[in-house]
């Protein structure tokens, strides 16, 4: 009795998940379930040739294609049908329209470049207009099909693969169309989602702040093996500025608390400097304003 590949199951289901719009209901430009088809029917066994039938559904003889013209499949003869029919669909996603023969215009320069992952593929039986039948064939061996290809796509792989290319090519070609995301893309929901995760915070917080390279270090900075260090990462400038704010305030603190100390006139030699720092769109601030401000602070201190 023929069965389907785990592998094979996979694409098929993908493929209905993507291309039947409309499941429990025949319509014509979807891909309903019977226009998937991996294990063959009555006409297939009928036939005793073909990759969609197993070992004990299989004509005795040496005459048989799907097995005796590759050691591969000869080798990899056993009960798993080994071919995926895709049927007529056509569908709109925000890529455009797409249908089975965009799909064939798709997938055949594929094989003909070699591409990875057709490196099972023995045959791809195809119209690419509906009309014309053609075939694609890793041997070389035919060139053409009959008409039931003009409405559906005959893909058989080597016997002895696994599936998990015909897999990858469905993936890829639900990606191409743009009914799957791209690999790294992520939506806004899903973005906000994985923030929710604290380790993927604490993840993203490390990063942020130990990435080195981000901030120009100031002139003649060196690292702790003497080396120069022209950039720091966001924690190192923070502790910088952190430590310095320390001193400059145990500074001030000291010398707030000194007699003889005119307050005002710091304070006046202090604010340019302090306005020349602050962003430029922090032009609210006068010189005289901060003047204030520090004065008001000196004495605080000193108090």
């Amino acid at each position: 009795m023929t069965v389907a590949k785990a592998n094979h199951l996979t694409a098929r289901r993908l493929l209905l998940e993507h291309l039947d719009r409309h499941p429990g209901r025949t319509v014509h430009d979807d891909l309903d379930p019977l226009e998937a088809g991996i294990v063959g029917d009555a006409g297939h066994a009928g036939g005793g040739d073909s990759y969609h039938l197993g070992r004990d559904d299989l004509r005795a003889g040496r005459d048989r294609y799907s097995v005796d013209e590759s050691r591969r499949d000869r080798d990899g003869l056993d009960e798993h049908a080994s071919a995926l029919d895709i049927g007529f669909f056509k569908i709109r996603t925000p890529r455009g329209a797409f249908d089975l023969y965009d799909f064939n215009a798709w997938l055949v320069p594929l094989c003909r470049a070699d591409d990875p992952d057709t490196r099972d593929l023995r045959e791809v039986i195809y119209s690419p207009d509906g009309e014309t039948v053609r075939r694609w064939d890793r041997l070389g061996r035919r060139t053409t099909g009959d008409d039931g290809h003009r409405t559906h796509t005959h893909l058989s792989e080597h016997r002895d693969a696994d599936g998990h290319r015909m897999v990858r090519l469905v993936t890829r070609w639900l990606k191409h169309i743009g009914l799957t995301p791209e690999e790294g893309t992520m939506t806004k929901t899903e973005f906000l989602t994985m923030l929710k995760d604290k380790d993927v915070r604490a993840a993203l917080a490390g990063a942020m702040l130990q990435t080195d390279g981000l901030i120009p270090a100031p002139p003649g900075n060196r690292g702790r093996d003497g080396s120069v260090n022209t950039h720091w990462s966001l924690a190192s400038y923070a502790q910088w500025t952190y430590r310095h704010l320390l001193d400059a305030r145990a500074a001030i603190v000291t010398l707030a608390t000194k007699d003889g100390v005119d307050e005002v006139a710091l304070a006046r030699a202090l604010a340019p400097m302090l306005v020349a720092a602050l962003p430029d769109d922090r032009d609210d601030l006068t010189p005289a304003e901060l003047q204030q401000a520090i004065v008001g602070a000196l004495r605080e201190l000193a108090a």
